[in-house]
């Protein structure tokens, strides 16, 4: 019959059946080379944290020799396309974000290491969210830019709200909102139903109170609520001139 049974010759057959051939020396030359083992040309690689951290520090030692001031500057709520504009608004002087440690060792953070004469004294003050302006604008003309463009933004989690907001109860408080947002609204911890094709709030909400910290939740609501709780804001707080000059932020004038 044609049906096999337990017999060895079966096994046999079965097992010369899916038995691969092996590729000769001769045919695995010939074979396609495996995508898996391609060589990547460096030219085309991301820069190392080490090449990079070397190009930062020596943007930072030229500049420092090109232009007559070094401001530095704190920043609050920063976002990317704030700094875009800063930078812009600055042109030609230079405004460098780096990693406060690779900053300092920049400028150098004695007498001894310093890249420029009294340059030290801004490298200890580095703390914080902040950057270097590579400036040769009077502290007068950097201050009114700073104070001109602080423009807000929607608030990150983890940022303290600056005001507490309730949502009534109601139909007309998420109005503007797409109903199908609806489950999600409830995911996010607001008492809320579709009724009619309208998201009905059934209930007060308190999105965040003043003075405290934003949830992740509360941070999407204000901003499908489209309230923007945050402010992108420059400060100088120390300003460095060529020849050693440095002034502290308090007693800063030009």
């Amino acid at each position: 019959s044609s049906h096999c049974g337990p017999s060895s010759f079966c096994r046999e057959a079965f097992t010369r059946r899916v038995q691969l051939p092996v590729p000769s020396s001769s045919q695995l030359r010939k074979m396609p080379k495996s995508k898996r083992n391609k060589v990547i040309t460096l030219t085309k690689t991301k820069k190392q944290p080490k090449e990079k951290k070397d190009t930062l520090i020596e943007e930072i030692r030229t500049s420092c020799e090109k232009f007559s001031r070094l401001y530095l500057v704190s920043i609050e709520n920063e976002r990317n396309t704030f700094m875009q504009t800063v930078r812009q608004k600055l042109r030609p002087s230079r405004l460098i974000c780096a990693k406060n440690k690779v900053m300092q060792l920049a400028l150098g953070t004695t007498p001894s290491t310093e890249c420029q004469d009294g340059v030290h004294q801004i490298a200890n003050r580095i703390t914080g969210p902040c950057a270097l302006l590579f400036s040769d604008k009077s502290p007068s003309e950097v201050q009114s830019l700073f104070a001109e463009y602080r423009p807000h933004d929607f608030a990150r989690a983890g940022a303290t709200a600056t005001e507490t907001v309730v949502l009534p109860k109601g139909e007309d408080t998420l109005a503007k909102l797409p109903h199908s947002i609806e489950a999600h609204l409830r995911q996010l911890g607001m008492p809320t139903q579709l009724i009619n094709g309208k998201i009905h709030l059934l209930g007060e909400h308190t999105v965040c109170k003043e003075g405290k910290e934003l949830t992740s939740d509360a941070a999407q609501v204000l901003k499908l609520m489209d309230v923007k709780q945050a402010q992108f804001t420059l400060e100088v707080e120390a300003h460095w001139e060529r020849g050693g000059k440095f002034v502290d932020c308090e007693d800063m004038e030009d």
